[in-house]
């Protein structure tokens, strides 16, 4: 059975259904209750992800949600944000995030624990309650399986999402006028389907305010916005949509090169034969002296993984420093664009060091992509370094 530490600062709300705990903040309520008949699908992830980034990426609220597969003996993680995610000893946080962090960790019956980082003392301090399936005010979720899903009774399927089930007692205490739920003394025969309309806790839905927009510089935002973007924006977004090296932003990039590649000009006269794909321009000397091209993109570090991908190719994985700890897993990205290698330290524990022919050590800022020349050392600490040299 899952447990639940109720918010009574009513800033957070977690839903709860079969192996999925979804955990937002208050404001987003109407998108958790909207999601609620989604959360009961294989896969919900697509649909959260789609819901809560509709209004862009600068908008879109911190989240953690948690997916169990006991087909596949799995458990799926994606956490944006101030929140983190406990499966069994791994930790799975969106903070210092641009975007989101998604992990698939093999381990499918593990306690699971969701909680909001720093939430405060009143709610650490708060008693937890059992929940099955429900839409409640909490700022942690405690889940130990994948609870039975109640079953929706014939022509209640339109008004699925306005079911909130709660175990008795699980009303939370900062709640001043929970709803009492009674059974009826005689089953009545059901009311023709109306609009489908949201029910929620009253608690959750005196904190539910207009979210603030926020405006932000377009180089910060990498999930598409909702109305067409400017042309500069555009070129922003192609250019400098890199992240923390955890996730691929879920941006349609095809779409968005063809955009930009019909503004710069007419295209090329067609070929009866297509012109080969041009051989990489630059590769890295490993530290055992090999050479690896760089083709369009190369993500090195101690156990490398990138966990979604939309519209791209995969970036080439290269472990080093195996075993090493002062190498991270995901440590350094290095990228062609244009004639230019561009390397960008993916907030690593330990930090990257690059030095120029003839210039002295420069350490990298964490996340921020840098051009360097041919001839470059890059230092990952520990001992290991790659150098960037011609094709």
């Amino acid at each position: 059975m899952a447990t639940y530490r109720p918010d009574p600062a009513n800033e957070w709300i977690a839903a709860v259904r079969g192996g999925v705990v979804l955990l937002a903040p208050s404001a987003a309520a109407t998108e958790v209750a909207a999601l609620w008949p989604r959360l009961a699908d294989s896969d919900p992830i697509p649909a959260v992800l789609d819901a809560l980034t509709s209004r862009g990426l600068a908008a879109t609220p911190p989240f953690a949600l948690v997916v169990r597969d006991a087909a596949a003996g799995s458990t799926r993680v994606v956490a944006r944000g101030p929140v983190a995610a406990h499966v069994g000893a791994e930790v799975v946080s969106g903070s210092g995030v641009s975007t989101w962090a998604e992990r698939v960790v093999a381990v499918g019956d593990a306690e699971v624990r969701v909680e909001a980082v720093g939430a405060g003392t009143a709610a650490d301090a708060a008693t937890s309650l059992p929940v099955v399936e429900a839409i409640v005010p909490a700022v942690s979720v405690r889940s130990a399986g994948v609870e039975s899903i109640a079953p929706v009774a014939s022509g209640d399927e339109v008004d699925e999402q306005t079911r909130v089930v709660a175990r008795e007692g699980a009303a939370p205490a900062a709640s001043t006028a929970p709803a009492p739920v009674a059974a009826p003394a005689a089953a009545p025969a059901p009311p023709a389907p109306s609009a489908p309309t949201i029910t929620i806790p009253p608690a959750v839905a005196a904190a539910v305010t207009p979210a603030e927009q926020t405006i932000v510089p377009a180089e910060d935002t990498i999930a598409a916005p909702v109305s067409p973007p400017s042309p500069d924006a555009l070129s922003e977004l192609e250019l400098d949509g890199d992240h923390d090296g955890l996730t691929v932003a879920s941006v349609d990039l095809r779409r968005l090169r063809a955009e930009r590649a019909a503004r710069q000009g007419p295209a090329m006269p067609a070929r009866s034969v297509p012109a080969p794909e041009p051989a990489p321009s630059s590769s890295l000397r490993m530290p055992d002296g090999s050479i690896e091209a760089i083709g369009t993109e190369v993500l090195l570090g101690r156990s490398p993984s990138v966990s979604q991908v939309s519209g791209v190719r995969l970036p080439r994985l290269v472990t080093i420093g195996a075993g090493d700890p002062d190498i991270s897993r995901n440590h350094l990205r290095v990228a062609v664009e244009g004639d230019t290698v561009v390397v960008t330290d993916l907030h690593s524990r330990n930090g990257t060091h690059v030095v120029a022919p003839g210039k002295p050590p420069v350490k990298l800022r964490a996340g921020e992509p840098t051009p360097v020349l041919t001839g470059t050392v890059v230092d990952l600490g520990g001992g290991w370094t790659i150098q960037v040299v011609g094709a």
